[in-house]
């Protein structure tokens, strides 16, 4: 059996895992969620019930095929930032806007992408990978009642109409499909052609809901460029910056004030949280290819999950002394399977753990990954018993493990965390030094305040009689810094404001008055504003024709598709599992 056909024959719980190989896409964490195997829901749309693996494909695929569309659509215009600082410089905009006035469509097919990555996102749970598949779950459920499915040679038509897949000539662009559809070594990996096709079905499903939704919908265009002229102006002014140092000193705490401080922010004080964790390295045979092992990786997470975790080293015995696999060893000099490392913080796991690994092309440290989120673990006395008696591996559950990563030298690594001991409020006497020193950063932000206020008063009380300049000499001879700024042009990316200061500050003060006061980390920032432009010019009028009027209309027309969402979430009588976390379980709103 190749490594292909071994790899086809996988369920959909290993495809959240081999994707990687082909595009980029990662496994999910699994902390806090179910069991791989529990036949209960994760999340339910429409009475249909998705497992968890089924919940993170859907979510992980989608999330990830968008984000290649969006980075393969995005390539075409890198040509336009010719200096490559990120952003388009006045220099370059005559060049970019005669590109633009050309391919409309590239930058309309980005855009529409980008608002689906944004709305598929959107939902009441914590990861956006759960949102987006209960979003794909609901248009799954429209299509079939309204019939908007659509058919194969739709989907190849959709994608050959993308500007991301066309070539200079016009051509389809097939070597950039058979890298988003898995194609490896002469063949395509049929299960990961299928989850790509099927997000590319689901984008046209929302396309076509987006059309009966909020076709034809579109601002009032003689509206759009008044508001357009006041977000784009061009806006010039005084700032003074009262540094830190300026205000009057404020005083130490008393022992009784300080002790009423912890106790109004002892939450604030707490120890670091400690861990147990074991890691598993599984080491390539001689010659070996880390594809392959990688594959093997993938076979040992499915049965692992299937385990819900537990008999981890007999897996791995088994593996190793199977000759289907990618040959592999994953025992230590001494015979034992696992590194484990005692109770410890992050920062001490850190010091002793000092493997760097690849966490979705970003070399992580171990020890953060060991340290990632993860609940209903064992605590540290429960665990230690447990491994006295022999009976630590009925503790395990999937949500403990983390992996397989890879490591610079071709080895992978699983980390899995054992034990939790959350941290606690600190006692007085423990927090009392770090509680002096944010009482003494708060009473300093306090005087602070009070004396850059005290100024801004003053010069607001003069400005009638003395002008702008002549009554920001208040803010000089109080030692503060005062500057002209300006013409800055509202909205732009590469325009930089005086520090503190926001383009909606600047645009909602009238010429002559003064902004909102601005504290600082180091000081605080009064400013003015003394005159405001509308460019006019050809080159702005046409920018506001193909990009800023068309993205207002898109905006309207996605904040009606968020209301589709909102009712479908009841509609479709969505229900999650007690294991998904929600915005509001986590503090957010």
């Amino acid at each position: 059996m190749t490594i292909l056909e071994f790899i086809r024959k996988n369920s959909l719980m290993v495809l959240i895992v081999i994707v990687a190989v082909g595009a980029g896409l990662v496994m999910m964490d699994y902390s806090g969620k179910g069991s791989a195997f529990s036949r209960d829901f994760y999340i339910r749309v429409n009475d249909v019930g998705y497992s968890y693996p089924e919940t993170a494909a859907m979510g992980e695929n989608g999330k990830q095929f968008l984000s290649s569309l969006i980075s393969a659509t995005g390539e075409l215009t890198e040509h336009l930032d010719a200096d490559g600082n990120g952003a388009i410089d006045p220099s370059e905009q005559p060049a970019a806007i005669a590109w633009q006035q050309e391919h409309p469509e590239v930058f309309r097919s980005l855009n529409d992408l980008r608002s689906v990555y944004a709305a598929w996102h959107y939902g009441v749970a914590k990861d956006g990978e759960v949102n987006v598949a209960i979003n794909r779950a609901m248009l799954q459920a429209e299509a079939d009642k309204l019939g908007l499915h659509p058919s194969e040679e739709q989907i190849d038509a959709y994608l050959r109409a993308l500007p991301a897949f066309k070539k200079e000539d016009g051509s389809f662009d097939l070597d950039l499909y058979r890298r988003l559809a898995g194609y490896r070594h002469g063949n395509t990996n049929r299960v990961h052609e299928e989850a790509f096709r099927g997000v590319v079905s689901d984008l046209i499903i929302w396309d076509a809901l987006r059309k009966m939704v909020g076709d034809g919908v579109a601002f009032n265009t003689k509206a759009q460029v008044a508001y357009l002229d006041a977000i784009s102006q061009s806006i010039s002014g005084i700032t003074a910056f009262i540094p830190s140092s300026a205000a009057p000193a404020a005083p130490d705490p008393t022992e009784d004030e300080l002790k009423a401080y912890w106790e109004q922010h002892k939450e604030n004080y707490k120890s670091d949280e400690r861990r147990i964790i074991s890691v598993y390295t599984l080491t390539p045979g001689e010659g070996g290819n880390s594809e392959n092992l990688l594959a093997t990786a993938d076979e040992i997470l499915q049965e692992l999950s299937l385990a819900n975790g537990q008999g981890l080293d007999g897996i791995l015995d088994r593996a190793s002394k199977n000759p289907q696999y990618e040959p592999f060893s994953y025992l230590q000099a001494d015979g034992s399977a696992l590194q484990s490392y005692e109770l410890s913080t992050q920062q001490e796991l850190a010091e002793l753990l000092r493997d760097t690994v690849n966490d979705n092309g970003k070399d992580t440290p171990l020890a953060t990954i060991a340290f990632s989120e993860v609940e209903n673990v064992a605590t540290p006395e429960v665990y230690l018993a447990a491994k006295t008696n022999g009976t630590a591996d009925r503790l395990v559950a999937i949500r403990q493990i983390r992996g397989f990563y890879t490591t610079p030298d071709g080895k992978l690594k699983l980390v899995r965390i054992e034990a939790v001991e959350p941290p606690t409020v600190l006692s007085y006497e423990k927090a009392k030094e770090r509680a002096l020193v944010d009482c003494r950063k708060e009473r300093a932000d306090h005087a602070l305040r009070q004396y850059a206020q005290k100024i801004y008063d003053q010069i607001q009380s003069a400005l009638a009689e003395k002008g702008l300049r002549d009554a920001f000499e208040i803010a000089t001879t109080a030692g503060s810094t005062v500057e002209d700024f300006g013409p800055l042009a509202m909205g732009q990316l590469n325009t930089v404001l005086p520090s503190g200061v926001s383009d909606a500050d600047l645009i909602g003060t009238p010429s002559g008055k003064l902004a909102p006061l601005a504290i600082l980390p180091d000081g605080a920032r009064i400013t003015a504003v003394s005159r405001r432009t509308v460019e006019n010019s050809p080159s702005a009028t046409i920018r506001r024709q193909l990009m800023e009027l068309p993205m207002q209309n898109e905006q309207l027309r996605a904040e009606m598709m968020q209301e589709w969402q909102h009712d479908g979430f009841t509609r479709f009588k969505v229900q999650l599992s007690t294991s998904v976390r929600t915005t509001r379980d986590s503090g957010e709103e």
